[in-house]
């Protein structure tokens, strides 16, 4: 097995080193993103057998998330990162597109209720398989609840995140999201 680690953060007009990448890595990064800021880390393992090679590249961003639920018994405005992981996975045996295990965790996501100012948690992990694409939009719905109200009085909200990927190196690229109503 060999890994490359690669951590950088990406802005509308900046690529800025971290931690982790050599100079000829440096050279062959070509890396731009449109969106708010977000910061991406990737690394490539390809495993051998007998028969094939199937390569994994894993990358994952931080992504910033705002917006608001509105509802009964109060709107609910929403802000924090959620950690989307993507791991793109190739089909050595039947050259397939390779797939793309995309996790999203938003537990680092938090509300506030407009009218009583209390603060609501977000719970829960997605896990998905998609094919690999340039341009990906990703919707889904979470539950929320008030904190210390447990989570059987929990509401939902739906967050939709803007995902762009290199098809040649198979990394993510870009990362943007955003909640609202369902």
């Amino acid at each position: 097995m060999k890994t490359s680690p690669l951590l950088f953060q990406l802005s509308a007009s900046s690529l800025v080193v971290l931690a982790g990448v050599m100079p000829s890595l440096l050279a062959n990064a070509q890396t731009t993103i449109s969106a708010s800021t977000a910061a991406i880390s990737a690394s490539t393992t390809v495993a051998t057998s007998t028969s094939s090679t199937t390569t994994t590249t894993a990358t994952s961003a931080l992504v910033l998330l705002k917006g608001a639920v509105i509802g009964t018994p109060e709107n609910v405005n929403f802000s924090g990162q959620a950690q989307v992981s993507a791991n793109v996975v190739t089909d050595p045996d039947f050259g397939a597109q390779p797939t793309v295990v995309l996790s999203i965790d938003m537990s680092n996501v938090t509300g506030v209720g407009a009218s009583t100012g209390k603060k609501y948690v977000v719970s829960g992990q997605e896990t998905m398989n998609r094919r690999l694409n340039a341009a990906d939009l990703v919707q889904m719905t979470f539950p929320f609840y008030r904190s210390g109200g447990g989570s059987t009085a929990s509401r939902i909200g739906s967050a939709s995140f803007s995902l762009g990927y290199n098809v040649s190196t198979m990394k993510l690229t870009g990362a943007s999201g955003q909640i609202a109503s369902p």
